[in-house]
């Protein structure tokens, strides 16, 4: 065990880490906690109230958190329970539009993958890399993986992007008033108190695309550990074959008298 941890410490390197391949994937690793804990970690909510013939309720609070699947944010009425005619409605519950769960957890997915791919990579970088300079596979699993990832990021941003529309939509009051039945006698007036905050989403939208761009800045510099750098910067020093002399044309004699 020892002597494996000597053989660790002894042949890691951190130069890596100050070359743009090393310092990209240590900026990736940082941007993608950014990225899902903004998103997996975000609770939001709006308070609104209702004035039933002029007497006036407590102020309602409704909350969504991730994956907000909206249609699982219930809303109980009526909740003017002792004014006319709103009390004479029957006990029930609205559910809010829309559910852009997928969207999310395919977001958070694609930042969890990269978070940990960079952990693997940046350990490889370290502590194996410079002793496995022969082993081709390995830097053309990266350069794969890159690209793999630049993908994701593009298509969960663009995702997410329309998913936090949905959530602005189905938490908007308009969208609320709406479904609920109360809002629409005219004897109850609903009024928004509190408005939901979405700076969070927007900022996690902002750190996905931002993350695409990372990854893609990083393809070529992964690129050039690849063994086809190598072939290409090998043909491009390769001396030019020596060009041959054209054959002159001979002239046949004219025996023509």
């Amino acid at each position: 065990m020892e002597a494996a941890q000597q053989m660790i410490t002894k042949n890691y390197s951190l130069r890596v880490l100050k070359e743009p391949r090393g310092f990209i994937k240590f900026l990736e690793f940082i941007l993608a906690i950014f990225a899902f804990a903004t998103t997996a970690g975000h609770c939001g909510y709006f308070t609104f109230k209702l004035s039933c013939n002029d007497d006036d309720y407590p102020a309602e609070r409704v909350d969504y958190c991730y994956p907000f699947d909206m249609t699982q944010t219930t809303i109980s009425y009526p909740l003017c329970v002792h004014t006319t005619p709103s009390s004479t409605m029957a006990p029930n519950e609205i559910n809010l539009k829309l559910d852009p769960s997928s969207s999310a957890e395919y977001f958070v997915a694609v930042g969890v993958l990269a978070f940990l791919y960079c952990i693997v990579a940046l350990v490889w970088y370290v502590f194996f890399e410079k002793n496995h300079r022969d082993k081709d596979l390995l830097p053309l699993g990266d350069f794969v993986m890159t690209c793999i990832f630049v993908l994701l990021w593009l298509t969960g941003s663009s995702a997410w992007a329309k998913g936090v529309t949905d959530v602005k939509y189905a938490t908007d009051f308009d969208t609320v008033q709406s479904l609920l039945p109360e809002c629409s006698l005219e004897s109850v007036t609903c009024t928004l108190v509190k408005s939901p905050s979405y700076a969070t989403l927007n900022v996690s939208i902002v750190f996905g695309f931002l993350n695409m761009f990372v990854w893609a800045g990083n393809v070529w510099f992964v690129y050039k550990e690849t063994p086809w750098f190598d072939k290409y910067e090998a043909s491009k020093q390769r001396p030019a074959n020596p060009m041959t002399p054209e054959k002159q044309d001979i002239e046949t004699p004219d025996n023509t008298i």
